[in-house]
């Protein structure tokens, strides 16, 4: 049983409203008995999302198709690890059931990266009528994470399953602490030793990693947290975003101090918790100067890795990209900010 309270049913919490806005400053308080367990290490320190692919409706619907010279180029780079965003509920038939055919091509991927030495972070992602209604839902995303739990069961532990990409304000912590307890139970009924990455709320940002709850008595969970701040510079001039201003730079001693602040919020959860904490995204749009972009994830990397975080750039090639699929080399700022030696 895990130390995750079973004494919320979880249809109550599920129904439960959304909560406030918490304060990304309340520190953690913490657990007695998760303080004594002894933690693993898990298998990921430098990733890079393989974003734009197979989290659309379908592979190329937003332009981009996986490659295996990508994979390859990521190894090669010095990452460690890919995360795979996978739309899993837009390829559900009768039962719940996942298509063989999009099974197979993930499995074509999954393959190959490990085959060159990378760990691999498959997650469940745009589970949008899951965010609408999550009671309703809640025995589909089951229904995916016992079929991957099962047709995975002899794969390695360095491939890692990543539960819920981003609940939205909808889904409130209490909500997702109960979705996480669920689907952790259904994983480890198939998979007990396998690394799981739990999620948060409010879209794993900050406020909503400090109200996640850890299993006391499991060593190989993680939890994540995605980090786009400031949104105003991270997202400036992206259709996609409300943030129409451009021209905005980064890093001043505020905007710096702002980034330790930030993170030591996360390291202070962490700690209490005694959890490992992967930043599983962050990233600037391409369009915002290379050197600014460079100067921000490169800030980003390094109080990640000054703090014991693994991190995972979003992404490889698309609208926050660090590889040139035109000229199909890594785009050299990015490529210096992300692996380069930070002493330089």
């Amino acid at each position: 049983m895990h130390a995750i309270s079973r004494t919320v049913i979880l249809g109550t919490a599920l129904l439960a409203a959304c909560e406030g806005p918490a304060d990304s400053r309340v520190q953690a308080t913490p657990d007695p008995v998760r303080q004594s367990l002894a933690v693993d290490t898990p298998p990921v320190a430098r990733c890079m999302n393989l974003s734009g692919a197979l989290e659309a409706e379908y592979e190329g619907a937003w332009g981009y198709t996986i490659e295996f010279g990508h994979i390859d180029a990521i190894a090669g780079a010095g990452f460690d690890t890919i995360r795979l965003p996978v739309r899993w509920s837009a390829h559900l038939g009768a039962g719940d059931r996942i298509a063989p055919d999009v099974l197979a091509r993930v499995d074509a991927i999954i393959d190959h990266a490990l085959s060159r030495g990378l760990s691999v972070i498959v997650d469940v992602h745009h589970f949008d009528a899951l965010m609408r209604d999550p009671e309703g839902r809640l025995p589909q995303l089951a229904a995916i994470w016992r079929q991957l739990a099962e047709h995975y069961a002899g794969y390695p532990d360095t491939l890692i399953f990543e539960l819920l990409n981003e609940p939205t304000d909808r889904v409130g912590a209490a909500q997702v602490n109960a979705i996480n307890a669920h689907l952790l139970d259904v994983v480890r009924a198939v998979s007990p030793e396998r690394w799981v990455i739990l999620s948060s709320a409010r879209w794993n940002n900050i406020e909503g990693l400090v109200q996640t709850e850890v299993p006391a008595d499991d060593p190989r969970v993680m939890t994540t947290v995605h980090y786009y701040s400031p949104f105003e510079f991270t997202h400036q001039g992206a259709p996609w975003s409300n943030q129409s201003r451009t021209g905005i730079e980064w890093g001043g001693p505020a905007d710096e101090a702002e980034l330790a602040r930030d993170f030591d919020i996360v390291a202070q959860y962490a700690h209490a918790q005694n959890v490992p904490v992967l930043i599983g995204e962050f990233g600037v749009y391409y369009e915002v100067p290379e050197h600014l972009r460079a100067r921000w994830v490169g800030a980003v990397r390094q109080a990640s890795e000054d703090r014991g975080f693994a991190w995972c750039h979003w992404g490889f090639a698309t609208t926050l990209r660090a590889y040139n699929r035109r000229t199909d080399s890594w785009i050299p700022e990015m490529r210096e900010a992300l692996v380069g030696d930070p002493r330089d």
